[in-house]
């Protein structure tokens, strides 16, 4: 089979698997680009069973080397290949895995940046287009994903019960989210507000024009307030649910319920990722030592 063929199949298969639409896209692109490549490097249509394991190595290298992608990239391009050559192998496309032996990249990840209290309330006090603010000041009460928030449907917000309904949850496990009493009012003054002119969508954060709001646009926004803060910080709707997590964390929340507000299936996850430990702390720390 051709290797370009082949995708179609690779895309139900990954369905059918109910792999995330965000997984399912990034596999589905890593494996066009690399089909453009390899096409170019030997001027022809390429068969799957014609892929060698020095093909693949040499792709990644040029992507490392050339193109300068980060590991964590590198990997995702591994993944979707893997995933691909499964799907050949369970179909009898290919009799051999070429990515068989390929060893993932190590990834020392960077510090990510979190806000503080008092940062995320000078953030949106800068931010002056009012829905953007209020997706903001959601992300900084939920700790949701900003797919997830901006999927939010009229229905999923439910302010008898305090409750709010995340159906499109990452790999489409959805949760329930208690609603912060802080946040409420923010979100009933929009639903009775602007959102009542509002007829064509059935989303709930929507704007007139197009019934729904990006998450391209409220990063940008973002960065326009950080940049008239002067903030070195990069932040972006992720940092919001990073400095969501954080603050339970330090606050003494259990891991495993951080874990559930954030969707998360190992607690595991929110020891490595969002755990801190400031320069003050590691001194207090060893201040109490006493020989």
């Amino acid at each position: 089979m051709l290797l370009t063929n082949s995708f179609e199949g690779f895309e139900k298969q990954l369905t059918h698997a109910e792999k995330s639409p965000a997984t399912i896209r990034s596999y589905i692109m890593s494996c066009k680009r690399f089909a453009e490549a390899i096409q170019t490097k030997y001027n022809r249509p390429v068969f799957l069973e014609q892929i060698q394991e020095k093909d693949i190595e040499e792709y990644l290298y040029d992507l490392k080397v050339n193109k300068g992608y980060k590991p964590s990239s590198i990997n995702v391009t591994l993944n979707g290949l893997r995933n691909l050559f499964k799907y050949a192998m369970r179909n009898h496309f290919v009799e051999k895995d070429p990515t068989a032996y390929i060893e993932t990249l190590k990834n020392h990840k960077e510090r990510r940046d979190f806000l503080t209290v008092e940062e995320i309330q000078l953030l949106l006090s800068t931010m002056n287009h009012s829905l953007g603010n209020l997706v903001v000041r959601t992300l900084a009460f939920t700790g949701l994903r900003i797919s997830e928030c901006l999927a939010l449907t009229m229905n999923d917000i439910d302010f008898d019960k305090n409750r709010v309904y995340v159906r499109n949850g990452k790999g489409n496990k959805p949760r329930t989210l208690p609603l912060s009493q802080d946040l409420k009012p923010y979100l009933i003054a929009y639903k009775n507000g602007p959102r009542r002119f509002i007829q064509d969508s059935d989303t709930f954060f929507a704007t007139q024009k197009t019934g729904k709001i990006s998450p391209v646009y409220i990063n940008r926004l973002l960065k326009e307030a950080t940049t008239e803060l002067q903030w070195d910080k990069r932040v972006t709707c992720h940092t919001l649910r990073h400095s969501f997590a954080s603050k339970l964390v330090k606050n003494g929340t259990g891991l495993p319920t951080v874990a559930a507000l954030l969707g998360h299936s190992d607690f595991r996850t929110v020891t490595a990722v969002y755990v801190h430990v400031d320069e003050s702390e590691l001194q207090d720390a060893v201040n109490q030592l006493s020989l």
